[in-house]
């Protein structure tokens, strides 16, 4: 199964610190191996749908193997390797990605007060270019303006601008 992998510079996983092996002209890196105990073992990746709850400052797609278990925002594999590095996530697309969910936050406040407080949170994400943290606000704006449904159509609206903007097979 191909997959998606949000890593910390130099390909280290930011949770398990992990230092992937990673491709070598055009050859996937090595085969990163664990049993599967979600949130606690397994190589961890997500699909498409997921991308936007596991921003950070590499992406790349991954190739997973053996049974592929999905719990909650992500799927587990006992295998998994690197096959590619997504260039296309750098600083200008973290950019365009915080202003994408800034123009939806500013939609958002004339909704509600609770709302509009996020517009400075997420000028400061766009001037910052903190990701992961505009995407968050957004989805908390759009929570504040008109429930969870929005709060899920604003996540699925980030997934949806990152598989377009980054070039990437929806998947799912």
């Amino acid at each position: 199964m191909i997959a998606w992998k949000f890593l910390a510079p130099g390909a280290i996983g930011p949770f398990s610190r992990v230092t992937w092996p990673t491709p070598t002209e055009g050859v996937p890196g090595l085969w990163l191996e664990a049993q599967v105990h979600p949130c606690a073992s397994g190589v961890h990746a997500c699909e498409a749908s997921d991308l936007p709850f596991w921003l950070h400052a590499e992406l790349w797609e991954v190739e997973l193997e053996g049974p592929v278990v999905r719990t909650g925002r992500k799927v587990v594999a006992p295998r998994g390797r690197l096959v590619r590095r997504i260039d296309a996530w750098d600083r200008g697309a973290m950019h365009d990605f915080c202003g994408d969910c800034k123009t939806r936050v500013e939609e958002y406040a004339v909704q509600s007060d609770e709302a509009a407080a996020y517009v400075a949170d997420l000028a400061d994400d766009v001037e910052d270019c903190h990701a992961a943290a505009a995407g968050d606000d957004a989805s908390r704006a759009a929570e504040a303006a008109s429930g969870s449904v929005l709060r899920n159509a604003e996540r699925i609206a980030q997934s949806r601008f990152l598989v377009a903007r980054l070039g990437l097979d929806g998947g799912d």
